[in-house]
């Protein structure tokens, strides 16, 4: 049925009071010459009376003046009101694709959809999010259930019932909800947290309509599922982030050893060298032992001069290795502040490592320079420096 001839229906009711006789629509109206133009002609007519006698729509002309009673047979999708149309059981499950509520003056489809009927479809998907996600549906047709049953910390039933009253205040965050659902990413999570919110409204101890009861606190339900969906998505995505970060906290552990090793190894030079230079500087007497002592000392102190430049060169790779890693910890700690708290481990870990190898390197960089002033001091040491100042 479309929504043109409840359009035309409707117009006819403004005029004629329609009436609902069982399978029927029955108006009155008085017999005019064009009285038969302002019938629906997409309505069957049924029958045609006046004065109790029925008689042929083409004899009506006959009885102008006279009150005429019309009958048509009943388009589908036509109702009373609110109450004749939800006792109409599939009606609570599923939003049929059109109707036409004659005392409230309601058709559905229609460009503007407001008051009840939007408060009607909301409860709709609701209710469609209830049965498709149950772990049990009690069904009286293929086209009506009657119950649903969640099992979560106890058993709860909720009959698929509602009535007009439950039709005054919006369903605030179905949208939302709905969404959620339309999505099929994390579906058990999803499930999990529809029960949480359901039995944690305190539905299952509500001797009332349960559907009702919901649909009355539907603020406070809606409220819960959408923050507990919003906090598990949080803590998925940063356990994603976290395993990313473990994997660069191993990185920079590598990195920081390889920074350490590639002077570590180097620094047993410094030891050879110090023994080189006790045991073969000697003091000078010819010329021979002067350029002996020369070529030594000076090999020592390049070797020196080599060390400090790759310690500082490292420092500075420390340093930088530091700052990348800070950077992506701050940038951590503003996405996911109410989680950085798990990670702090992590951090201070990369922290002692990264202050014990910038320690060691600083050691290093204390022999080398010692290293030095030793070698030249010990070259010094042996000049012969009676002969040179003459005494």
């Amino acid at each position: 049925m479309s929504a043109e001839i409840y359009l035309s229906l409707q117009q006819l009711s403004e005029k004629y009071p329609l009436e609902i006789d069982g399978q029927f629509l029955s108006i009155e109206l008085e017999v005019t010459d064009d009285c038969w133009t302002k019938l629906p002609e997409s309505l069957k007519i049924d029958s045609v009376k006046v004065n109790n006698l029925y008689i042929d729509l083409s004899e009506l002309q006959k009885h102008k003046g006279k009150i005429a009673l019309i009958k048509f047979v009943k388009p589908q999708g036509i109702f009373h009101s609110w109450k004749e149309f939800l006792d109409f059981k599939p009606n609570l499950i599923k939003c049929p694709e059109t109707f036409f509520l004659l005392d409230d003056n309601v058709i559905y489809p229609t460009n503007v959809i407001e008051g009840e009927t939007k408060h009607y479809l909301s409860i709709i998907k609701l209710v469609e999010i209830l049965i498709e996600h149950a772990d049990h549906t009690e069904n009286l047709s293929d086209l009506v259930v009657d119950k649903v049953t969640y099992l979560h910390k106890s058993r709860i039933d909720i009959q698929m019932l509602f009535d007009k009253h439950d039709l005054v205040d919006s369903l605030d965050g179905i949208t939302a909800i709905c969404s959620y659902f339309d999505d099929n990413s994390h579906k058990e999570q999803k499930i999990s947290i529809l029960k949480e919110a359901l039995f944690g409204l305190g539905i299952a101890n509500n001797s009332e309509n349960k559907l009702s009861y919901l649909i009355k606190n539907f603020g406070e339900f809606s409220k819960r599922f959408i923050e507990n969906y919003n906090l598990f998505v949080s803590e998925f995505s940063f356990d994603e982030v976290r395993k990313e970060y473990e994997e660069k906290k191993r990185d920079y552990f590598i990195k920081l050893d390889e920074i350490f090793s590639s002077v570590q190894s180097k620094m047993l030079g410094i030891p050879i060298s110090l023994a080189l230079a006790s045991f073969k500087l000697s003091t000078i007497v010819d010329e021979k032992s002067f350029w002996a002592n020369l070529f030594l000392s000076i090999s020592i102190i390049v070797y020196s001069a080599m060390m400090i430049m790759l310690i500082k060169n490292q420092k500075h790779s420390l340093k930088a290795l530091k700052s990348e890693f800070t950077s992506q910890m701050n940038r951590l700690k503003h996405q996911y502040s109410e989680q950085y708290e798990k990670i702090q481990d992590m951090i201070t870990d990369l922290d002692n490592r990264h202050d014990y190898q910038k320690s060691c390197l600083n050691w290093f960089y204390v022999m080398c320079c010692t290293l030095f002033i030793i070698v030249i001091a010990l070259f010094l040491w042996h000049l012969p420096w009676k002969l040179i100042l003459g005494i």
